[in-house]
């Protein structure tokens, strides 16, 4: 069955992407049904009364408001809130799968201590004695990393490792917004940076898979979809830049075919073709940057780096320039691993479009208060690289930590050059490991908390990245009492720590949220709704400011939004980073060797969910053949190194190999091999593991000079038939 790009608009407008999108879509909504309900660990359906309930998904990486239908108390189905400013009425898969992870065979029900190569199931009191004594004893030789981008959790945690002496051993799992966050303070800026998209004419993305993986994916999509209400006449256009159709790709007006990890290259040409046509900037680097991008990315030097002709490139600036809104999106084809450089071209093209803190612009948005005495901010939060930290350890140059908590991370399988990863967290002293399912990094761990999930526990949603605007949710309980005897993480972490002698001021998480929910609501915003349109507010309508009861409204589902950005000044074009970090781009590559690109898809679920039952019948055989990972290459590209569809080959990196079955599709550019993310666990239960290889584990990280930002995004391989 094909799919164009009218029938995926049509899935962008019913928030299906992510969930839905396929070129072999579902088979029937019967049928899936009617699968899933043959599962013994799900529960029967209870009589009683039916009623909506209104929470925030934390398991969505773009925090999607949740409207989930329950019966008697028990959470049955989820969907989109439509009075949600991030969702829309819209939800991912991941999302929508939050009631049927509460019943996982996956999930870990009681706290397990490690003793020899098995666990064994301890008590609370047991494990919360421990994991104190254990504080104590590590002393500022901890470290922590945690899979919450967002939340106030990592306030907790980081003030913990505060109180410890060692806050700089505070790590969050690689996304995009810390090296977007990176890049920004590089450049001078100050804030969080966020893309509006609903009110942008022409959006430019290079590399971002703006529906799927990057930012705050569902608005995005909500935003884009409501532009092109009128497929005819459409209010926005929408330009993908990278290496394969992706979700994002399908949906726009253009695909321009990129080599990955090379959209600096691309920014920079489009840069010297604005202030060629007339463009520039009040910023102090101003001449320097003129001269670097005029010398150094001409059309016919782009061309050669990134195999966009100089034609096309000149076509993209000339759409820009034509737009009167336009909006320039750098980002990574799967989420995580773009050069800090990407971000910084791509800012310094908003800043010669004067497209900063505009309506359909680049916004900087504020910060809500801290809340935890010591803890981190996000800004200091995204200058730890965990990446780095892990090879250095594995190098033998930095101790590994004598205590290592993780907290719904998964590391021994998330992260690039996954093997060595593993091994250097497995040098730890001791592991304990906040997890809601037996993963590859729980699976490591001396001691394993089973932590609530988000519809066990009360939580938050702190402004995903790229959200144009300061959001605040709250996450609650939707059950009288969690499935199996678990805890929320930071209730466990609050009382060890003040068993420790190291008091964080709140005796339980729900306490400290109401104090953050007091702090934000001082921070001059409004309540958002009907009447109260974030975009709007944006666009420069009046929105009037919240008066009320502010926990009791988010407690019902809605979310707090501050749309006043952050004022700039000293803002550069970063010419002496980006000159440094680009020092040797273009260099030769290896011969025979292929860049990898990735696509992730919310359906195939996350490092620390596994891959969620009810969507493996979502997962095409395009990226798994029973049990095998399938490579995409397209014609020319399997011609040059004498491969044909259904044949086996091995994918080689310095850090590690995979195998896999060969694929033909042309959605896959010359000299580019695609794998799928999101396979190849180890850990989890029967709908997860022994399918598919991780990807990961073939992509090297390499620090970007300069910026000092890991990045994997073009890794290279070398492809043999097996």
């Amino acid at each position: 069955m094909g799919v164009d790009r009218r029938a995926v608009i049509g899935l962008i407008a019913g928030g299906a992407v992510g969930t839905m999108f396929t070129p072999a879509i579902w088979k029937t909504t019967g049928s899936i049904a009617l699968w899933s309900q043959n599962w013994g660990w799900i529960p029967r359906i209870p009589k009683g009364e039916r009623k909506y309930a209104y929470t925030t998904s934390k398991l969505c990486p773009s925090g999607s408001g949740l409207k989930v239908l329950t019966v008697d108390g028990l959470p049955l189905t989820a969907a989109g809130n439509p009075a949600h400013p991030l969702s829309q009425g819209g939800v991912s898969a991941l999302g929508l799968s939050e009631c049927y992870l509460l019943y996982s065979p996956a999930r870990v029900k009681k706290p397990l201590l490690k003793t020899g190569a098995q666990f064994k199931e301890i008590s609370w009191d047991e494990a919360l004695g421990l994991l104190a004594d254990k504080l104590k004893a590590a002393g500022g030789k901890a470290a922590a990393i945690s899979g919450d981008q967002n939340g106030t959790a990592n306030e907790v945690i980081s003030a913990l490792l505060a109180k410890l002496g060692c806050a700089d051993k505070f790590f969050l799992m690689p996304s995009e917004g810390q090296a977007a966050g990176r890049a920004w303070q590089l450049m001078g800026g100050h804030g969080l940076i966020g893309y509006d998209l609903a009110n942008a004419d022409t959006v430019l993305a290079l590399g971002a898979d703006l529906f799927e993986s990057s930012g705050a994916t569902m608005l995005n999509a909500r935003s884009y979809s409501a532009q092109r209400s009128s497929l005819d006449k459409p209010a926005a256009k929408l330009v993908y830049v990278g290496s394969q159709r992706t979700t994002t790709a399908y949906a726009s007006s253009k695909w321009v075919p990129c080599l990955p990890g090379r959209e600096a290259a691309v920014a920079l040409g489009l840069a010297a073709l604005l202030i060629k046509g007339g463009a520039s900037s009040d910023a102090p680097d101003f001449a320097d940057f003129k001269a670097f991008v005029s010398a150094g990315y001409t059309p016919d030097k782009v061309e050669a780096l990134t195999g966009i002709k100089a034609e096309v490139l000149e076509k993209l600036a000339k759409k820009l320039t034509e737009a009167k809104k336009p909006l320039v999106v750098a980002g990574s084809e799967f989420g995580q691993g773009a050069p800090g450089a990407a971000y910084m071209a791509a800012l310094a093209v908003n800043i010669l479009l004067k497209r900063i803190n505009v309506p359909g612009g680049v916004y900087a948005t504020p910060e809500f208060p801290k809340v935890v005495d010591g803890a981190l901010s996000r800004t200091q939060m995204a200058s730890a690289d965990l990446v780095k930290y892990l090879s250095s350890v594995a190098a033998g140059k930095t101790p590994a930590p004598e205590l290592l908590i993780t907290y719904d991370a998964n590391p021994a399988f998330g992260l690039p050059q996954a093997p060595a990863m593993a091994k250097a967290l497995a040098g730890a002293g001791f592991k304990a490991a906040f997890a809601s399912f037996m993963d590859e990094t729980a699976a490591q761990a001396d001691l394993v908390l089973p932590a609530s999930l988000p519809m066990e526990r009360y939580d938050d949603v702190v402004s995903p990245y790229g959200a144009p605007f300061a959001v605040y949710s709250l996450v609650k309980p939707l059950l009288k009492k969690p499935v199996h005897d678990t805890k929320a993480a930071c209730d466990v972490i609050l009382a060890a720590a003040a068993k420790a002698g190291l008091a964080l001021g709140a005796d339980s998480f729900e306490k400290l949220l109401k104090t953050k929910v007091a702090a934000v609501a001082k921070s001059g915003g409004f309540i958002a709704g009907k009447d109260a349109s974030p975009s709007a507010a944006l666009a420069g309508k009046d929105v009037a400011a919240f008066s009320g009861d502010p926990w009791k409204a988010l407690m019902e589902g809605a979310a707090y939004v501050v749309a006043s950005p952050v004022k700039q000044d000293g803002l550069t074009l970063g010419t002496k980073t980006l000159a440094a970090a680009l020092k040797a781009d273009g260099a030769k590559a290896e011969d025979g060797a292929l860049a990898l690109t990735c696509a992730y898809k919310t359906r195939s679920g996350s490092p620390a969910v596994g891959i969620p039952a009810q969507d493996l019948t979502a997962v095409r055989d395009t990226e798994l053949a029973g049990t095998k990972t399938v490579a995409t290459l397209n014609a020319a590209t399997a011609k040059m190194f004498k491969l044909e569809a259904g044949e086996s080959i091995k994918l080689t990196g310095p850090a590690g190999e995979i195998s896999a079955l060969v694929a033909l599709s042309e959605t896959v550019m010359t000299g580019v091999v695609a794998v799928p993310m999101g396979f190849g666990h180890t850990a989890f239960d029967d709908f997860s593991k022994n399918k598919g290889q991780n990807v990961l584990a073939v992509m090297t990280a390499t620090e970007e000079p300069a910026t000092g930002v890991n990045s994997w995004s073009g890794s290279k391989v070398k492809i043999a038939k097996i």
